[in-house]
């Protein structure tokens, strides 16, 4: 492959545009092609989007380059979906373990978690009772969430909740749980 001695590099997107001696040609800095949707297949639930490279078929990761505006979009969206789950599966938990306590007027539930991906733990705690109205209203609705993700709507005892198995994320201070599909 031979580059053209000026190339124009395509802002934000790690191109390159250079004459290879027949025609103008788009290729990432590394020299492999842009990947270019072909189609878009379903798989069950999910959409697979396929991608050719022409006659090479060796780049796995780098930048896409989409010059359709509409399949740009579609990328997007797949591969904010696909980095979604991907975070959903490093959160993903099973619950080990639960007390509840209490501190004067407040009432604790504290959920032990194990993290399915890396083993590590995390402890969640809800305040069930609380004499601010406010206070308690959000806890018991951050426990419902939590109710939600684990697949119930409500509980006896704690001990229900062990074995269960969901997922959440941060958003600045707060978590928001999600149900966890492996």
């Amino acid at each position: 492959m031979r580059t053209a001695v000026e190339s124009r590099p395509v802002r934000g997107y790690g191109l390159t545009i250079y004459n290879d001696g027949a025609r103008e040609v788009c290729a990432f800095l590394d020299g492999s092609p842009v990947l270019a949707p072909a189609g878009v297949e379903k798989d069950g639930d999910r959409r697979r989007i396929r991608f050719a490279e022409g006659t090479r078929q060796l780049r796995s990761m780098g930048d896409i380059f989409c010059p359709d505006f509409e399949i740009a979009g579609l990328v997007r969206q797949a591969l904010n979906e696909k980095l979604e789950r991907d975070r959903d599966a490093a959160n993903a938990f099973v619950v080990t373990g639960s007390r509840v306590s209490r501190r004067r007027c407040y009432l604790f539930l504290t959920v032990d978690a194990r993290f399915l991906k890396s083993g590590g733990t995390e402890h969640f705690t809800f305040t069930l009772e609380a004499p601010s109205y406010e206070v308690q209203r959000d806890g018991q609705q951050e426990f419902t969430q939590f109710l939600s993700a684990v697949g119930l709507s409500s509980v006896e005892d704690s001990v229900e909740l062990h074995g269960l198995e969901a997922t959440f994320e941060r958003r600045g201070d707060v978590v928001v749980f999600k149900r966890w599909t492996a």
